[in-house]
């Protein structure tokens, strides 16, 4: 191939809105997304961007960040009580500064190629090759590429003679439409977990007045959103990013057209939301928010499911993505594991055999039975 040239950005503004489009195309998750990261205060992160020319056209994009990453992020039970008691006296055990490529709340990885197959693997060695540069100038030992669905492995199939290996990260969750009607879905699952849900819908309904609003900008109550938000964010097991009041605010004006928030009122309390991206044909959920003394006495996780799917049913939408995590109700009610991948490396040898260990015996599937038989 021709002789190449890069470019390192510290931010996405530097990079033109059609250069980045020529080399992405139609993305969920594009220009407008990472946009927001950056405007958005969130602290863990350190962006940047290569760009790789050929001939004077931009051949590569790769969206990078720096965060530190907890190597035990899916475990549970004893291994994650011995973790955090032993971070309580040492507290960056099992916490390493890393390098990563793709998004720190994307669906997937993703890496924009605008190249001939056959000649992307080399180019992806040439992005390894900058991305050394930034780990040894920013003292960082890992690299990892991460959350890749399986389609886009082939083009990481060279850089294993680098050290690289693959493991696998937690699964994005993916349920397709192809009903009528609300009542169509439910036919579809298993007669316990339709019993179940109609009860509790029932339930719902009978005892509150629960009023759904679908809005794209909700600044005027951000103080409730964001409280329902970090409500969420306390309970959650997993926790590798932790949202600003400003993302909630510049996600609607970078991706008016795409923004949804599903708000859930219990009289006049706001009780739920739902942060959803409309892309084609594909509702995506990103985040959600309960008060939960409200959320469990109304069943407003399975309400809001409901209505969720309901409502992509009218609006045309094939693909509900539900994301990952909280696997049990997802799959029991109709959802598809999607495997996810990361390719990761150490820059210290014996290191990195350690991390191979470690990515095996912490996968996500040794710790959730659901996404095991999922």
């Amino acid at each position: 191939m021709a002789r190449f040239t890069y470019k390192i950005l510290d931010s996405i503004k530097e990079i033109g809105r059609p250069e980045w489009d020529l080399v992405f195309g139609d993305i969920a998750e594009g220009y407008g997304f990472f946009k927001t990261l950056e405007e958005s205060s969130l602290k863990e992160y350190s962006f940047c961007y290569v760009l790789i020319y050929g001939a004077g056209s931009p051949l590569l994009i790769a969206p990078l960040f720096t965060a530190d990453f907890n190597l035990d992020i899916a475990a549970t039970g004893p291994i994650q009580r011995l973790t955090r008691i032993i971070r309580k006296f040492i507290p960056r055990f099992f916490t390493i500064k890393t390098l990563f490529c793709g998004s720190p709340i994307g669906e997937n990885g993703i890496l924009g190629l605008k190249i001939s197959d056959e000649d992307k693997p080399g180019l992806v060695l040439e992005l390894i090759r900058i991305m050394e540069n930034i780990c040894a100038e920013k003292d960082i030992p890992f690299i990892v590429f991460k959350d890749f669905l399986a389609k886009d492995l082939d083009i990481f199939a060279s850089v294993k003679t680098k050290g690289f290996f693959t493991a696998e990260t937690f699964p994005a969750v993916t349920l397709e439409l192809p009903f009528n009607s609300l009542q169509d879905y439910l036919r579809s699952l298993s007669h316990n977990s339709r019993k179940d849900l109609r009860r509790k819908i029932k339930k719902s309904k009978a005892r509150a007045d629960i009023r759904v609003e679908v809005a794209d900008n909700i600044a005027d109550i951000i103080e409730d959103v964001y409280g329902l938000y970090l409500n969420t964010y306390a309970a959650g097991n997993v926790k590798f990013e932790k949202l600003t009041k400003e993302f909630f605010i510049n996600i609607s004006r970078n991706l008016a057209m795409e923004t949804k928030f599903f708000l859930y009122y219990v009289g006049h309390k706001l009780a739920a939301f739902n942060l959803c991206f409309v892309h084609k044909d594909t509702l995506i959920d990103k985040f959600i928010g309960f008060d939960y003394d409200v959320a469990y006495k109304y069943n407003l996780y399975f309400f809001s499911w409901c209505y969720n799917i309901e409502w992509c049913l009218k609006n045309s939408i094939r693909y509900y993505r539900v994301g990952q995590t909280d696997y049990h109700p997802k799959i029991r009610l109709g959802g598809r594991p999607i495997p996810l991948y990361a390719c990761a490396r150490h820059n210290n040898h014996m290191l990195n055999l350690l991390m191979l260990c470690l990515a095996r015996l912490l996968a996500p599937h040794n710790f959730d039975e659901n996404i095991k038989h999922g």
